[in-house]
């Protein structure tokens, strides 16, 4: 047995003082730093993440679903998944930008940023200056010269943690009266609840059935949990794409994928028993829905790993595989 599935066996102690489990998937998309000329702009586009933008020297113009904001000099903007949006630089020396581009599972955390909907930190304000001094700090990570090494990618998700934190605090210290006016079109609150209520419910079926002790192969159904609040599996779906931007199904697969890289990286687990772990009643299925992931089959995954361990530093950086 894993260790986390050993861990969430243990008995309460009353006695006993813990730190809950943590248990979610991040995703790094990358981040970059660019200088650009007068009325340079990105026409509309989507992410399936959060882009949070610095505006180092110059001005931007956001439209963010129809409504402008100009975000000046040392100013920091916040754009949820999903929302559509345009950005246009509006000063006439150009303009020096850093954005990146993250997710997390976590939708207590997910819905907790998207209430505020699209957010400007404002430049010298205390939370622009936390947040700014993480951004910052990856900026100065930014290498061309070699490949990062296992040491760079850790200290970079590190920094993430921080700004997940910072941005949690900024957002339980919002007063409502500042939240963005594009609030109209985002989702309603009862939308936002039903979405965060099943993205909870599948995360706790999913590691309900890690721990089962049957060799059985049991699966999670999402149709069923939604069904259980009340609503029409129809609506449930509706609902979870317009909050998180794809589907409980895609949800679901990103779990059983990151489950899959911590289980395939355990040598003593064959990769029969993993399939049977996450669902999957044939090996074959899994490596096939494996490599539909990630490019690589269970196999050659177990292989590079081992490999990566032994020499981890002269491993060329990964590409962003979770999409």
């Amino acid at each position: 047995m894993d260790i986390r599935s050993q861990l969430r066996e243990m008995p309460y102690h009353t006695l006993a003082h813990w730190l809950p489990i943590i248990d979610c998937n991040i995703k790094f998309y990358g981040a970059h730093s660019q200088q650009v000329p007068y009325r340079w702009a990105m026409p509309e586009e989507t992410h399936p993440g959060f882009e949070i933008i610095l505006i180092i020297h110059g001005t931007q113009e956001s439209v963010i679903h129809g409504y402008t904001y100009t975000v000046d000099e040392g100013s920091i903007l916040l754009i949820p998944p999903g929302f559509k949006h345009t950005n246009t630089c509006i000063s006439a020396e150009g303009m020096t930008y850093f954005s990146a581009h993250f997710n997390v599972d976590d939708p207590v955390f997910t819905l907790k940023l998207m209430s505020q909907r699209s957010r400007i930190y404002a430049a010298g304000t205390g939370d622009n200056m936390k947040i700014k001094a993480v951004l910052e700090s990856w900026m100065s990570m930014i290498n061309t010269a070699e490949a990062y090494s296992s040491t760079d990618k850790l200290l970079m998700q590190a920094r993430m943690f921080e700004l997940f934190a910072l941005l949690s605090q900024a957002a339980e210290n919002t007063p409502e009266s500042t939240i963005s006016v594009d609030a109209a079109h985002a989702p309603a609150p009862t939308a936002m609840h039903y979405a965060g209520a099943i993205a909870e419910a599948i995360k706790q079926a999913f590691h309900a059935q890690l721990r089962s002790r049957d060799d059985n192969v049991s699966s999670v159904k999402v149709e069923q949990i939604i069904s259980s609040f009340g609503i029409s599996p129809g609506y449930g779906l509706q609902v979870f794409r317009k909050v998180f931007g794809h589907s409980p199904r895609a949800y679901l697969s990103s779990l059983k994928l990151q489950e899959a890289k911590v289980l395939i990286e355990q040598p003593d687990l064959s990769l029969g028993e993993i399939a049977i772990k996450l669902g999957y009643t044939h090996l074959s299925h899994f490596s096939r829905q494996f490599k539909r992931w990630t490019g690589q089959s269970p196999l050659l995954y177990r292989n590079q790993h081992a490999e990566n361990s032994l020499n981890p530093v002269a491993q060329p950086p990964e590409g962003n595989s979770e999409r």
